[in-house]
């Protein structure tokens, strides 16, 4: 039997799937750094783009292979974007973390690979709190 240890370096030698849909081709270099940075993180599976979106997480739902990230999930660790690259900006549509820790690890991989002119948008809070803490660890998240 292999200890937990050995299960958890396994898996974080295992890296996510990035599946781009051909009609999001090519690839925006700052959303090829966002999908990059979300698949090193050792719980998410799938990173998956499309047109104006990227969605992330650690299972997926359907046929398709959909990530989930629909808040308060009990399992899945993940999150769903809403891209515009011709205005330089990306929201925060939907996000969940049933292990502590992973939400905020989720925005910092996207927000650092943000370039300075780039902006992060929340519209609806429904957190309790946690996208307060996170503007006030990343400048460029605003919430409105």
């Amino acid at each position: 039997m292999m200890s937990q240890t050995a299960r958890r370096h396994d898996r974080a030698a295992e890296r996510a799937e990035i599946v781009v849909s051909r009609s999001a081709q090519p690839l925006h270099p700052v959303v090829r750094r966002i999908a990059e940075n979300l698949a090193e993180l050792d719980v998410i599976r799938t990173v998956k783009v499309t047109p104006g979106a990227l969605e992330a997480s650690s299972e997926t739902k359907g046929v398709r292979k959909q990530p989930v990230a629909t808040p308060g999930h009990p399992t899945a660790i993940g999150v769903s974007l809403i891209l515009d690259v011709g205005r330089g900006e990306i929201q925060f549509y939907e996000i969940t973390s049933a292990v502590k820790g992973y939400g905020a690890r989720m925005v910092e991989a996207v927000v650092k690979a943000l370039p300075k002119d780039w902006k992060a948008f929340v519209l609806m809070d429904w957190s309790d709190g946690f996208w307060k803490v996170m503007r006030r660890r990343h400048r460029k998240i605003l919430l409105l």
